[in-house]
């Protein structure tokens, strides 16, 4: 909508985004836990790990140390492509696959310098042929050729997904490596490890969700009396001093507690001395105001109807009312709450302002409704709404039509929205922000507290107002209070 503007209750001020504390406290808890258990699993995963692959790397040597021993009468180096049918071939390759069933090993090969198998424990690998394995393992290969005993790190089958390391061993002929062997063992403790790691990623879990769990505990338990705080302070902006501030709790909330109630007994105290001085003001003001009053009609009784001094005469007989709107603002009553027909209300209205809107050639449309109800204080709402209709009658000086209108509001219908709409000049921009001030008024009659009133009668029936205007087109007053439907569909 255009040039809108929200008065009263939560739209005046900047709507703060509710449980951040709370997210703020879980997600604390929740990251403290995953950084604690998570991080210590992990690191307890990682040593566990390079301890068995350190053992598997130390025995894995020794075992491809004594294989090479076993190999080193010089025998392999004799074997040339085409000799795998010889006996010389199938003897050492029977002798390697009984090692490697002793060993529990996946495969034993021996090869040259140039990288070709001599003897494989694999079916089908012919003598000559290309041993692919070692093109991933060249730094391990020149060790051996160094006469160094080397091993892999841990490494997985794609076929398999089985996880191996590979040992590396010279054979020697003499004092000459005339060859090298290779000895892969599966690491078996994976499986273990495997079934540690979920059980530590369990274990996280499981903490996760508990102290998410423990958390929003904690969080609620703070941020429930700092919300009853919160709206004991916005009862209190509102200048509602009647509710008792009471918060169980013995830690610095409660100190605060203790402090804002107090703060509320003084603001209570103060308030009460002010009405009474106000009290006093009228009734002094009054009393003499009455007399003058007497004798300025009877004054402008005696001049003719175009005299000029009819207009200061009749500013003089306005000043009872500018009084008792001044103290309508100032000591307002205690709303009483009851089921309001608000087509009714609107009608007395209506009524009571018919000879000004007839004067101002006003033409009036009322488009309420017959069941709808809110739950207010009636008095205080056909007050405000006759506020709102004399301030559209007095927009238009040159006549036009004032509509008042009442329909459901909110997203479950909560809310009634009485909308007093007229087609005056509108509101300039600078000025629509300034329209609740009380004494801010552009009329040289206004005492500039009827649009206060209005929004003080919202706030204190639980409402709110809002503003809608545009130059040119007019402008619309939007009074939100709580629908008597919903509060009854709670109370069944």
């Amino acid at each position: 909508m255009n040039g809108a503007v929200a008065a009263g209750g939560p739209a005046s001020i900047p709507i703060r985004r509710q449980g951040g504390l709370t997210r703020r406290l879980v997600f604390s808890f929740v990251t403290l836990t995953l950084l604690g258990l998570g991080g210590s699993g992990w690191v307890l995963y990682r040593q566990a790990l390079n301890s068995l692959e350190e053992q598997l790397a130390a025995h894995l040597v020794a075992e491809a140390e004594l294989v090479a021993a076993s190999l080193g009468s010089g025998y392999v180096t004799h074997l040339r492509p085409g000799m795998d049918h010889m006996l010389l071939h199938k003897g050492l390759q029977a002798r390697l696959r009984g090692t490697r069933e002793a060993l529990g090993a996946r495969r034993i090969y021996v090869f040259d310098r140039n990288g070709r198998s001599l003897v494989d424990t694999e079916e089908g690998t012919r003598i000559g042929r290309e041993v692919h394995l070692l093109r991933f393992h060249n730094r391990q290969v020149e060790a051996i050729w160094r006469g160094e005993l080397a091993h892999t790190k841990r490494f997985t089958d794609e076929d398999t997904g089985a996880h191996y390391m590979t040992g590396y061993a010279p054979i020697y002929a003499g004092n000459e490596i005339v060859a090298g062997v290779g000895v892969d063992i599966g690491a078996g403790y994976m499986d273990s490890i495997v079934g540690f790691k979920r059980s530590i990623y369990l274990l996280a879990g499981l903490g996760t969700l508990l102290t998410l769990f423990v958390g929003v505990g904690v969080a609620r338990h703070i941020t429930r009396p700092v919300q009853r705080l919160v709206t004991a302070a916005r009862e209190i902006g509102r200048g509602n001093l009647e509710h008792e501030i009471r918060v169980e709790a013995t830690d610095e909330i409660g100190y605060l507690a203790e402090t804002m109630e107090e703060m509320r007994n003084k603001l209570v105290a103060r308030d009460a001395q002010l009405r009474q001085m106000l009290g006093g003001v009228a009734h002094e003001i009054r009393n003499p105001l009455s007399g003058i009053e007497i004798y300025a009609g009877l004054i402008a009784d005696e001049l003719p109807d175009g005299d000029p001094r009819k207009v200061h005469i009749q500013k003089v007989r306005t000043l009872n009312h500018v009084i008792s709107e001044f103290l309508d603002f100032a000591r307002p009553s205690s709303p009483q709450p009851e089921s309001v027909l608000l087509h009714r209300v609107v009608e007395d209205a209506a009524f009571v302002l018919l000879p000004e809107m007839e004067a101002a050639g006003v033409i009036f449309q009322g488009q309420v409704p017959p069941d709808i109800r809110v739950f207010a204080d009636a008095e205080q709402v056909k007050r405000a709404i006759i506020n709102l209709m004399k301030n559209g009658v007095q927009a238009m000086r040159d006549g036009g039509t004032l509509t008042v209108g009442a329909r459901h509001a909110g997203d479950t219908g909560g809310y009634v929205a009485i909308e007093v709409a007229d087609t005056g000049p509108g509101v300039p921009d600078e000025m629509r922000r300034r329209l609740f001030e009380p004494f801010f008024t552009t009329r040289e009659q206004g005492s500039g507290l009827g649009l206060a009133i209005v929004q003080k009668t919202a706030e204190t029936n639980n409402g709110h107002v809002e503003v809608e205007s545009e130059t040119g087109r007019g402008t619309t007053f939007r009074v939100i209070l709580p629908a008597m439907q919903a509060l009854t569909a709670v109370a069944e």
